[in-house]
């Protein structure tokens, strides 16, 4: 039972977070993943640089002797390793960060010690950094503060989060590198915070990967539409064909299926090849599939939003990708989304719809359900013999 003092305690570091952010929180998990999304990096002013190098060293290693862990950046100065640090059992895994790298500040005597470390996760699926970074936020109950995109493959975020009893600042930079996720973290103590914060975020700028990887995290199969087209999609992922009884519509079903006796559908992709010659209107078309969710028992609500600038195969002459809530007919709790994509390409256009839990019901499989959409559809292209109708 926690007692008063306890809870005067945990009361005081909040309100103490929320006035060195300057900005309202509130639990990671009840914030919408859209809001997230859009939390902006908090700014401070920058140390000169001439006084931030003589205040830091350059700490450049490689750990383990693996490559693709070596990495640089500058730390304050007066921090170091301690001399008991045991890694020597590190192991790469793909459920449990493990540690690359530790370095602590000074003893003080109001705080705990700050801490910068470097971790390291195998991945087993195709995912951005923003998408991992985000997921391991909300699994871990921190409030998010601030995220900054810096390209698909990094991204940077600020929260907070209570460890035994003590409320803590964590800033990261999350990397992709080849098949694995890095984690650059300073953990400060929310006290420290505020003198600390602009050394932070200018040690995290230094912070480089020496021995970039591109690699592809899973292994793609390619499913042919005859010898007319054909799109590629993640080897997880198992495919359903029906028989081909016209080249005027062709289609192919890729379920994601959770793994273990149960079989549990966690996704669901349908890609239509439909001639130009045989559609009825582009928005008939679009209700068709969304008839076919209805007869699943899904009713189909608002927008949540339109996709236009997408990474398109060069064939394709125009797209565009609707995304619509969903909501199971015989359970009102589960939520899903509805993603309804449409290609251009000659005289074919391409229909790439999915069925995926809501990202704010189960982020995670959102995020890899999304990913391999994303994959499918900059995928869709048609052969060099692909069959005309004009000849």
């Amino acid at each position: 039972m926690i007692i008063k003092s306890q809870v005067a305690t945990y009361i005081f570091c909040m309100v103490l977070v929320i006035s060195l952010l300057c900005g309202q929180s509130y639990q990671a998990h009840a914030q919408r993943i859209k809001e997230l999304f859009g939390k902006e990096m908090p700014t401070y002013t920058r140390i000169p640089d001439q006084e931030f190098i003589e205040n830091s060293f350059l700490q450049n290693e490689m750990p383990f002797g693996d490559k693709s862990l070596a990495y640089k950046i500058r730390l304050p100065k007066d921090w170091s390793a301690p001399d008991d640090r045991v890694l020597s059992n590190y192991n790469l895994s793909a459920h449990l960060l493990g540690d690359i790298a530790v370095y602590y500040s000074p003893p003080r005597l109001e705080s705990l010690r700050s801490k910068f470390q470097l971790q390291a996760l195998k991945l087993e699926f195709e995912v951005t950094a923003e998408q991992w970074l985000l997921q391991y936020v909300l699994s871990n109950g921190f409030t998010l503060e601030g995220l900054k995109f810096h390209d698909r493959d990094k991204v940077e975020a600020l929260h907070v989060d209570l460890r035994e009893g003590e409320t803590f600042v964590t800033r990261t930079i999350a990397q992709i590198n080849g098949k694995r996720m890095i984690l650059a973290q300073y953990i400060i103590p929310a006290q420290s915070w505020q003198n600390e914060a602009p050394i932070v975020a200018q040690s995290l700028e230094t912070f480089e990967l020496i021995s970039p990887e591109d690699a592809v995290i899973e292994n793609l199969n390619d499913h042919m539409f005859l010898d007319i087209a054909k799109f590629s999609y993640p080897e997880s992922w198992g495919i359903v064909t029906k028989p081909v009884r016209s080249v005027d519509r062709m289609e192919a079903m890729i379920n994601n299926v959770r793994a273990g006796d149960a079989q549990i559908l966690d996704g669901q992709i349908t890609v239509n090849l439909t001639s130009a010659f045989v559609m009825k209107s582009l928005e008939d078309e679009i209700e068709d599939l969304k008839l076919v969710f209805r007869k699943k028992g899904l009713v189909i609500g608002d927008m949540i939003e339109t996709q236009e600038d997408l990474d398109f195969h060069k064939q394709i002459e125009f797209g565009f990708i609707d995304v619509y809530d969903g909501n199971d007919t015989q359970n009102k709790s589960l939520k899903y989304e509805v993603w309804i994509g449409v290609v251009a390409m000659d005289n074919y256009y391409g229909f790439i719809s999915m069925l995926t839990p809501s990202r704010d019901e189960d982020f995670f499989t959102w995020s890899r359900n999304t990913t391999s959409y994303y994959t499918i559809l900059k995928n869709l292209t048609l052969q060099d013999r692909a069959f005309s109708l004009e000849q």
